[in-house]
């Protein structure tokens, strides 16, 4: 597959230069997290190049959360900041469609806003609100009708696809990811959006596995560029729209069951895609005190590897898939997949305890799961 340069190229109905227009656009952009940063960054970018083409820009987002011990912390999304940096209009927040029809409504008319604009809201806006609009927007990362949903970001490392890219779409007033194509990126290769040096450190978003937030950060660029091209261009007010040659599937919202290792169907690759993916994987070891029942304990893996060519895997490593064992040479667990193939973990968390090495694990494992502590296989 070609390689693409950082300069995006794209499919999109660019129908004329949209710099003279008698009415400018003022826009209301919903937004939360680091890939709705770049979009927001570009806007702002564009006002200033063609002030006759944008004029207002005010950001919507979900209110800051308290965290931390004792709540005593409060942590805003990433888009609040920016807007504040940019020294737009304050932020509108917004958690329930019952705010989107007070606070965000009265703000609608209040400014005269003609332009809706998502990207990575995370919620329906209702139809009442964007029948106020003129226009909408969204910039989803993938390539539409591919991956509707919330994670196609996580999707695309789940499924080891070699290439994605991003799409711009109008907003449906019912349904998420539903709108007409108004522009598409070229597919690009995955592997070249991971080894790409960005502009904003992928650590902004610390929840997300490094994978998905350096695709968030270069899918986000890309997406930004083609959203001011579609802007400057007028596309977003043209009547043809992108024939998309993609096959439609979907990117479900990401559920903590994803995250478990089936031992009896997962590959040792999928286990590694899963920590790419979704973060942190689990399974259980099942316990047994002299004072109660067996019980099943979740066993959490925080880094997974494959043994390199030339590392031999411990004798005593059991031939079923979720069998265990110390490896001291290696400094790690032994697990034991699907075919006879093996991985190494060398972070690991006893469910109730703190983050720990292998070798802490086996040492305390005794004392953890009592007399069925001989039975060296997770489930």
């Amino acid at each position: 597959m070609r390689l693409l340069p950082r300069q995006i190229t794209s499919r999109a109905s660019f129908v004329r230069p949209y710099k003279n227009v008698a009415k400018p656009l003022n826009i209301l952009f919903f937004g939360s997290d680091q890939f709705s940063v770049h979009s927001l960054n570009a806007l702002y970018k564009l006002r200033e190049k063609c002030p006759r083409l944008i004029d207002q820009i005010q950001v919507v987002t979900r209110s800051a959360k308290k965290c931390g011990r004792n709540l005593s912390l409060t942590k805003e999304v990433p888009i609040a900041n920016c807007s504040r940096a940019l020294n737009l209009a304050p932020v509108i927040e917004c958690d329930s469609k019952q705010d989107m029809l007070g606070p965000v409504m009265n703000a609608m008319q209040a400014n005269g806003y003609n332009m809706i604009i998502a990207v990575s809201f995370g919620r329906l806006i209702p139809k009442q609100l964007l029948s106020k609009s003129k226009f909408t927007l969204n910039v989803h990362p993938s390539l539409l009708p591919r991956y509707k949903g919330s994670s196609p970001i996580q999707y695309t490392l789940l499924n080891n696809d070699t290439a994605t890219g991003v799409s711009i779409q109008t907003l449906h007033p019912e349904k998420f990811d539903c709108g007409k194509i108004v522009a598409q990126t070229e597919p690009v290769e995955v592997k070249t959006l991971l080894s790409e040096q960005t502009i904003v450190s992928s650590t902004q978003d610390s929840h997300a596995p490094p994978k998905v937030a350096k695709l968030m950060d270069t899918l986000g660029e890309r997406g930004a560029q083609l959203l001011a091209k579609v802007i400057e261009t007028g596309a977003f007010d043209a009547e043809k729209t992108v024939s998309s040659p993609y096959a439609e599937s979907f990117a479900p919202k990401i559920t903590t069951q994803m995250r478990q290792l089936l031992w009896e169907t997962d590959p040792a690759q999928l286990a590694i895609r899963k920590l790419d993916a979704l973060g942190s994987v689990y399974a259980f070891k099942a316990v047994s005190h002299k004072s109660g029942p067996q019980q099943l304990k979740r066993i959490i893996f925080h880094k997974l590897s494959p043994y390199e060519d030339g590392e031999a895997v411990p004798e005593t490593l059991g031939p079923e898939p979720g069998s265990f064992e110390h490896d001291g040479l290696h400094k790690c667990m032994a697990l034991r997949f699907q075919h006879g193939e093996a991985l190494r973990c060398t972070l690991i968390q006893f469910e109730g305890f703190k983050i720990e090495s292998p070798e802490q694990f086996s040492k305390s494992i005794r004392k953890r799961c009592g007399k069925l502590t001989r039975n060296s296989i997770f489930v």
